[in-house]
């Protein structure tokens, strides 16, 4: 079998609806006092610096998070004083205004807009409705956990509620939806996803890869695994699928063990190995994926996998 292909294991025994807007800057207020009562009565001590103290993590922060991204949710790198609550602005959007021109005018990503604001990022936004800024400062996407609302989000990476509410369109201190995503400046949690390559997908809250056009001419041989993924998004090496999880780092593209949509799943099964292209995450974080060359040469095939169903190597984001 030439270079570029891959060969995948037996195939396993089994196979936006957002808040109403209101004015952020009253709810913002009654938010943080609401919060406030409960973090007195226990949560985390409140600082004028907007950094809280909370319990240790029980997480562990890798070694290299910069192709590690995404692994591990429980480990805030913050130090009291060192992330303070910056003033979020919400502004009436012109008419005729997009994400990426509001970004341009406020000196944000596209990237940070959309997903402080929950809306696609090459959409246009409706002339006077109130876009929250994000404070300045590079950002990732953190998951929400089971049973969390605003508040113990917070305190599990020792950030004020205000914080949380300056880099996010929240409205409430109820419970925030468990596996969803949500904005953080980075020093809060530098090993999370990266939030410059994910944009907010069409599920509330959940991420996607960024759209990228494939290469003119497909490096890779007809028909094989390689060959598909290449021709749904751009991959700039070459290679056995086996070898695709450190041609990425060696590009710089991040890489992680949360499935997201657009990602290529790598597995290193037999000397070839496979690749394959994530379409929808699913409970329990399996995924759905579409691919070639499991069932024939130049077959395309979409099934349902679980990290454990073996060979699983991680995703390239």
């Amino acid at each position: 079998m030439s270079e570029g292909a891959g060969q995948y294991f037996p195939q396993a025994a089994w196979g936006g609806s957002y808040l109403p807007r209101v004015d952020l800057r009253l709810t913002h207020a009654a938010v943080a006092i609401v919060a406030g009562g409960m973090l007195v009565a226990g949560f985390i001590t409140g600082s004028s610096a907007g950094i809280e103290a909370a319990s240790q993590s029980g997480g562990y922060s890798p070694t290299s998070p910069s192709y590690q991204a995404g692994q591990y949710y429980d480990k805030p790198a913050a130090s009291p004083g060192s992330i303070p609550v910056q003033t979020a602005p919400l502004v009436p959007a012109p008419a005729g205004a997009t994400v990426a021109s509001l970004s341009s005018q406020y000196q944000t990503s596209p990237q940070e807009l959309a997903w402080a604001n929950q809306v696609p990022q090459g959409s246009t936004v409706t002339e006077g409705e109130p876009i929250l800024i994000p404070p300045a400062g590079p950002t990732v996407l953190v998951r929400v956990l089971p049973g969390e609302t605003l508040t113990s989000f917070a305190a599990r990476f020792r950030v004020a509620t205000g914080v949380v509410l300056n880099y996010n369109d929240i409205s409430s201190d109820g419970s925030l939806t468990a596996g969803s995503f949500r904005l953080l400046p980075e020093g809060s949690s530098p090993t999370s996803l990266p939030t410059e390559h994910l944009l907010p997908s069409s599920q509330p809250a959940m991420p996607e890869v960024a759209p990228s056009t494939p290469m003119a001419v497909n490096p890779f041989p007809w028909g094989q695994c390689t060959y598909w993924v290449a021709s749904q998004r751009y991959v700039p090496w070459a290679g056995n699928a086996v070898d695709w999880w450190g041609a990425a780092q060696s590009y710089g593209v991040p890489e992680g063990q949360v499935p997201v949509v657009g990602a290529i799943a790598v597995f290193d099964n037999g000397y070839y190995g496979h690749v394959a292209l994530v379409t929808s995450v699913l409970s329990n974080d399996s995924w759905q994926q579409s691919e070639m060359n499991v069932y024939g040469l130049g077959v395309v095939d979409t099934r349902t996998i679980t990290p454990d169903d073996g060979y699983f190597v991680g995703f390239i984001y």
